[in-house]
């Protein structure tokens, strides 16, 4: 590390604080904090406990000074050590006008009743992003165009979604739908409790174990057996265990699917034809489209300024991102968490490298949403959810949600001000 010029004295504040500038964005600060400042945060730490405690012999309160200390001179010496750190870091922080990124790393504490107090707080700052590039790139918009397989794909859904099943008097197959009762035996040669499960699923959906569907295959409406089941369990160290199961097939039912007609739209929506719901189809098919298009171009822009102004990312960052990310339970395996948390990140650390970058493009070019934008906007949403604007104001504001009105609209500026820098359309 080496010495900043930023050292300095704040004599109101009653610290010495020294910087130092290390690899990338780490700083080590050593703060001193004099005696006399030491000794009046124990002098009153030592008054308030002897208001607290009880000794014999002596009334509440009225406990000599020096017989605190005899019987709690440990107890005052971390106390007053860990209050006094934990203020002289925050006011020094201040004083030297840095931003942590993360927690600081607190080592060399050296203390001593009467004397000073003096230890060293190592931590990242928040880096500091240099734009000097903006525009000038070459992206292009590419929307894709709507193709009759992707309507024909939505229509078919339509109709499956609008289809009747009707029972059948044979065996099942895959896409018909089946009522079946399981129930686990305890032995190979056990017979059936009658305190079966029913379930109702679809053949080939997934919904079932391959061999409980195969099971049912086996079966007629009205017909029960036992059958030997594989149950696989999760991950590469998973075993395998063979159950028994008690299977009766109750019924089964096939698919019928609705004619694509006029009729059919009319149940959908309010359509007058088919081909009034197909237009309707590809309109929404173009606006994905768009939206998909925009969501790349905003992508490709965003990853285009983070080329052109590289920075290092403090590993704070990326660390608090991977923590919010993963959230492992306490039982987990270490190394598969450190596995996680290697994957994920590049990704940790390009998300925020946008974060930083649309905040500095906010902050510098003053594209912040004034509160007029932010009341159209919340008024806007109110009318198209169906609610007042002060019922969505206070819902916002329950789930913390309100800044968000605004910082939504200030990124919309950002990436209409990078369009504009770099003449797309």
């Amino acid at each position: 590390m080496t010495a900043d010029t930023s050292t300095g004295e704040a004599s109101s504040r009653q610290l010495d604080v020294a910087v130092e500038v290390g690899d990338g964005w780490t700083r080590k600060l050593t703060i001193t904090i004099p005696p006399e400042r030491v000794g009046r945060a124990r002098a009153a730490e030592r008054k308030r406990l002897g208001k607290r405690v009880r000794i014999k012999g002596f009334r509440r309160g009225k406990i000599p000074a020096d017989v605190i200390e005899q019987r709690y001179a440990d107890f005052l010496d971390e106390h007053v050590r860990s209050v006094l750190v934990e203020e002289a870091y925050r006011e020094a922080v201040d004083e030297v006008e840095l931003r942590p990124a993360g927690a600081a790393q607190i080592t060399n504490v050296q203390y001593a009743p009467g004397e000073r107090l003096t230890f060293q707080a190592e931590f990242e700052i928040m880096p500091s992003v240099s734009l000097d590039r903006l525009g000038g790139f070459k992206i292009e918009r590419d929307v894709a165009a709507v193709t009759d397989e992707e309507v024909g794909e939505l229509l078919e859904r339509i109709r499956t979604e609008h289809a009747d099943w009707n029972q059948v008097d044979r065996g099942a197959q895959d896409g018909e739908r089946v009522s079946v009762a399981i129930e686990p035996l305890d032995a190979p040669d056990s017979e059936p409790t009658g305190e079966a499960r029913p379930y109702q699923f679809v053949l080939g959906s997934g919904q079932a174990l391959e061999d409980v569907e195969s099971a049912i295959k086996e079966l007629a409406p009205g017909e029960a057996g036992a059958f030997d089941v594989t149950f696989t369990g999760e991950g590469e160290d998973a075993s395998s265990e063979t159950r028994r199961l008690h299977i009766r097939l109750d019924s089964v039912e096939e698919q019928v699917l609705p004619p694509l007609d006029d009729e059919l739209a009319a149940k959908v929506g309010e359509f007058e034809d088919l081909a009034g719901l197909e237009e309707a189809i590809r309109g929404d098919l173009a606006r994905h489209h768009e939206d998909e298009a925009e969501a790349k171009l905003r992508g490709q822009l965003m990853q285009a300024v983070i080329d052109a102004n590289p920075f290092a990312v403090p590993h704070a960052l990326v660390d608090r991102y991977l923590d919010e990310m993963i959230q492992a339970p306490e039982d987990a395996d270490p190394d598969k968490v450190r596995e996680a948390r290697t994957e994920l990140a590049p990704l940790a650390e390009g998300r925020i490298k946008e974060q930083l970058v649309l905040d500095r493009i906010i902050e510098s070019r003053e594209l912040e949403a004034s509160p007029e934008e932010v009341q159209a906007e919340i008024e806007r949403l109110a009318e198209s959810r169906g609610v007042s604007t002060a019922e969505l104001r206070r819902r916002l504001a329950r789930e913390g949600a309100l800044d968000s009105v605004g910082r939504n609209l200030a990124v919309e500026k950002v990436f209409e001000y990078l369009k504009g820098e770099s003449g797309i359309e």
